[in-house]
């Protein structure tokens, strides 16, 4: 069976177990952009396919979500804001590239609820890193795989660690999705363990990876593949923020899919 998972270090770092040896499972995995990974799961080209949060729950009729996995962080390099001066004065206009909706939508309610800023969002289409920095905006949103790399005197505020500070929970970017009612759970069951083996194994994959620092302490401390308790009360405060800011028509429901436990000895629970 398939799964679908963006092209980016963040997704990669999920299914590295399947890469690295480690676990050996029945899952193929594509990669894409993550248009791509939904466009493929609508048409039924794979069973299972990472999407952004955001979509999952502004599509709750159609997708389902696998237990127990997720792709959540503490801090998060690959979207920065970056302000031509300290907040000491309001920011009036926010370059941003609009293809990445829900690091928009972040960045909105932090700059919102924590500092009291509410900019004009001005798009640009299919800008560069530095393009977005050298607009005549306040400030820029940065976001894509190659921020972390990016060198700028600007002040410049990690989105992930933005979010931990605005809620006391680590942000939850991706969910597993599966189209409503074609859950299997075999399949679910092994994306569970890929991505267990994924956790289990950080080291093993830092180690076959070329890093500076900050992406180091990303991996090893940062990113988080569970969805647990602390997922999930983020998730219910990012969905009363969907309905507060007129995304969703009511507090959307985590279409949350409940596998029961066979009898298998030795069997991992889901949660």
């Amino acid at each position: 069976m398939r799964l679908a998972i963006w092209n980016e270090p963040a997704a990669e770092f999920l299914v590295s177990a399947l890469a690295t040896g480690a676990v050996e499972a029945p899952v193929e995995v594509v990669r894409g952009t993550r248009a791509d990974c939904e466009r493929w799961l609508r048409a039924g080209a794979v069973e299972v396919a990472l999407l952004p949060t955001l979509n999952v729950l502004r599509q709750t009729d159609a997708y389902d979500v696998l237990p127990a996995v997720a792709l959540s962080t503490w801090a998060y390099p690959f979207a920065r804001l970056v302000t031509k001066a300290k907040l000491d004065r309001p920011l009036r206009t926010l370059a941003v590239d609009p293809r990445y909706v829900q690091e928009v939508l972040v960045a909105r309610i932090i700059l919102r609820e924590h500092y009291g800023n509410e900019p004009r969002l001005t798009p640009y289409d299919n800008p560069t890193l530095q393009v977005l920095l050298e607009a005549e905006e306040d400030a820029a949103l940065l976001t894509g795989t190659d921020v972390p790399a990016l060198q700028t005197s600007r002040y410049a505020m990690d989105l992930g660690q933005e979010w931990y500070e605005l809620a006391n929970y680590p942000m939850v970017w991706g969910l597993f999705a599966v189209r409503k009612g074609e859950v299997d759970v075999p399949f679910a069951r092994a994306v569970r363990d890929v991505v267990a083996a994924a956790d289990t194994h950080r080291d093993l994959w830092i180690r076959t990876r070329e890093t500076y620092p900050e992406l180091h302490d990303f991996y090893l401390e940062q990113l988080r593949v569970r969805l647990d308790d602390l997922a999930i009360a983020s998730l219910t405060n990012f969905r009363e923020y969907l309905f507060f800011y007129g995304v969703t028509d009511e507090v959307p429901g985590l279409p949350l899919v409940e596998i029961a436990e066979d009898d298998e000895p030795g069997r991992k629970p889901l949660l």
